[in-house]
This record gives structure tokens, C-alpha cells and sequence, in this order.
């Protein structure tokens, strides 16, 4: 086993992805359960609506966070998958590019 990878063979790029997944969905929960509180208990305390206002903000930082984190999975993912060119295959020149001869001269 490669002490440099995860036990379950996942990259270090899926293993925070899936850390970020996670994080996400725990604060949305959070976020909606504080607001199915407040919808149906009105707390009165004074710290109350900083509280369950900001379980959305922080929904949408970790989305945000998550979004960056696939982004640059898929990106990694694409360039693992494309092949390399071989060497010499540069861009190929078309008819007339190439500077004429001299004739004779």
C-alpha cells in the first residue's frame, strides 16, 4: 500500500471532495432544521436571528467551496484522460506556407 494514497484507493482531490460533500450537507441541514424553528417557535433570544440567517450564508460559502473543489476534480480528471502527442506533431503547414525555392539563382 502507497502511504502517499487514501486506504480505499480515492485521490487526495476526491477525499477533500468528499469531506466538502459532506460539509455541505451538514450545513444545510443545519441551516433548514434552524429554520423550521424559526418558522414554527420564534425564539426570542437576541442572538437568534444572527444565528439561523448565517447557517444560510455559511450554506452557500461551502456550496461555493464545493463548486471550486469538482471544478478542479473534473479539470484533473480531463487532463489524466487526454493523450499526449507524441513528439514532432506540431501544427502542420498547409500548401503555399513554405517559402520557394531559389530557381537556379
Amino acid at each position: 500500500m502507497h502511504a502517499d494514497r487514501p486506504p480505499d484507493g480515492a485521490t487526495g482531490g476526491t477525499r477533500r471532495l468528499r469531506v466538502a460533500e459532506g460539509v455541505v450537507c451538514g450545513v444545510l441541514a443545519a441551516a433548514v432544521l434552524l429554520s423550521t424553528v424559526e418558522a414554527f417557535v420564534r425564539p426570542a433570544a437576541p442572538w437568534w436571528p444572527f444565528v439561523w440567517q448565517n447557517a444560510w450564508t455559511l450554506s452557500a460559502i461551502t456550496l461555493g467551496c464545493w463548486v471550486v473543489l469538482r471544478t478542479t476534480e473534473k479539470a484533473d480528471a480531463r487532463a489524466k484522460r487526454r493523450p499526449a502527442a507524441p513528439p514532432g506533431d506540431g501544427p502542420a503547414t498547409q500548401d503555399g506556407d513554405e517559402e520557394p525555392a531559389s530557381r537556379g539563382q
